[in-house]
């Protein structure tokens, strides 16, 4: 890699960030990293530190007017989500780096105004449900099909999420004065996929796709992500989709996450984008693990304006068929978290990362969604097998 004379700055300095602080100080670069917490890990490995919220763009402007930059600012990039990509955005319209338009960032944070703009450009999204149906209207009745989904209009990520399963479940979310901030879409069964890309110069350059499996309704938590995607021959439609959206929405650099559901018919929805990272430890281990590649290299290059034309990752390293990462749920009734358990890899299967996510000893019984998951490991496999009896081979294993 050529060594770069510069700084960066780094948005976030928590262990997520820890990737690409790594790739900026690879490069020879002097980073300056962001964090309210003092602990934060990324502020080991970082030259200047701004002890600060990374929501707080305004003080961070001001601190960086009084740091004295030991070279000349490339770039500003985060591995972070909602607020903190808007602080990016803000920091390099400032500073004069590259970034996306303040404008464009708050547009997908705002899912009805995005829903509206992508419509306009024929980007498949599921329809939206009226949520102030009066019970005492004298318009037609609107028959809805149960369950339906009901998402916050505002934020990011899957926060707030919840499934409305009845007419009575229905009635009772309309008659709350929250009703109004929640967008309702009817709920659409097919398989899902997570896609990670890149946009450059408003071109969007797609990197990766893989399926995402979840324990379905009502909490749709995320057990499990397996590379490559069965829908793999499906990346001519979803790229096409995904530059649509940067073209309605504007986006001109950076990176990119989306989520879509496949249904029987072969029909591709958009259910999800953001101008981010993503987590999920897609970036930093299962791409990387399963095609040998280095996601958070090719962000620095970006986000600094150098010249790089990342392609679909297609081929895995070294004969691997099926790469996953694999989370475990606490037991039913299960109020605290116990000692972690193990996985056993069999013929042909490597385990490249495990990681406990709750402490042990936490209490389990106020986690919600996602924040369930007690622990996660990377497998991957050299034998030709489908996915369901691999990740039912996995889950049995792990739950013995």
């Amino acid at each position: 890699m050529r060594q770069l004379t510069g700084s960066y700055l780094s948005i976030g300095a928590g262990e997520n960030q820890i990737p690409l602080i790594q790739a900026a100080k690879a490069r020879g670069l002097k980073v300056i990293s962001v964090d309210i917490n003092p602990e934060a890990p990324g502020l080991l490995g970082s030259d200047i530190r701004i002890l600060e919220s990374t929501h707080e763009y305004r003080k961070i402007h001001h601190a960086m007017s009084r740091v004295p930059l030991p070279f000349k600012l490339l770039g500003v990039g985060s591995r972070s989500f909602g607020k903190a990509i808007y602080t990016v955005s803000y920091l390099a319209e400032k500073l004069k780096l590259r970034g996306n338009p303040r404008d464009t960032v708050n547009l997908f944070l705002d899912k009805e105004r995005f829903k509206n703009s992508v419509t306009k450009f024929g980007i498949p999204i599921p329809p939206s449900l009226q949520s102030s149906l009066s019970n005492k209207s004298k318009e037609k009745k609107i028959e809805i099909v149960f369950p339906v989904i009901a998402k916050p209009k505002e934020g990011s990520g899957k926060k707030g999420i919840s499934v409305l399963e009845s007419d009575t479940d229905y009635k009772k979310f309309i008659r709350l004065k929250t009703s109004e901030s929640y967008l309702l879409e009817p709920f659409i069964s097919g398989d899902e996929i997570t896609v990670l890309g890149f946009v450059i110069a408003r071109r969007f350059y797609l990197i990766s796709l893989t399926d995402k499996i979840t324990t379905g309704k009502p909490n749709f938590i995320e057990v499990a992500h397996v590379a490559p995607s069965r829908h793999i021959d499906m990346a001519g439609e979803i790229k096409m989709i995904c530059q649509a959206v940067v073209t309605a929405t504007k986006l001109k650099t950076g990176p990119f996450v989306a989520e879509f559901k496949i249904t029987k018919n072969k029909e591709c929805l958009l259910i999800e984008s953001a101008p981010e990272v993503g987590g999920e430890f897609l970036a930093d281990v299962l791409i990387p693990e399963h095609y040998g590649y280095k996601y958070f290299n090719d962000l620095l290059s970006v986000t600094i304006g150098e010249k790089t034309r990342p392609g679909f990752l297609k081929k895995a390293k070294d004969g691997i068929t099926k790469s996953a990462l694999v989370f475990t749920l606490p037991k039913e009734r299960q109020k605290k978290m116990g000692e972690p358990v193990t996985l056993e890899a069999n013929t042909g299967e490597i385990v490249f990362f495990q990681k406990q996510l709750v402490e042990t000893g936490a209490n389990l019984e106020k986690l919600e969604g996602n924040h369930k998951r007690t622990q996660v490991f990377g497998i991957s496999t050299k034998q030709t097998i489908d996915t369901k009896d691999w990740l039912d081979s996995i889950f049995q294993r792990i739950n013995s």
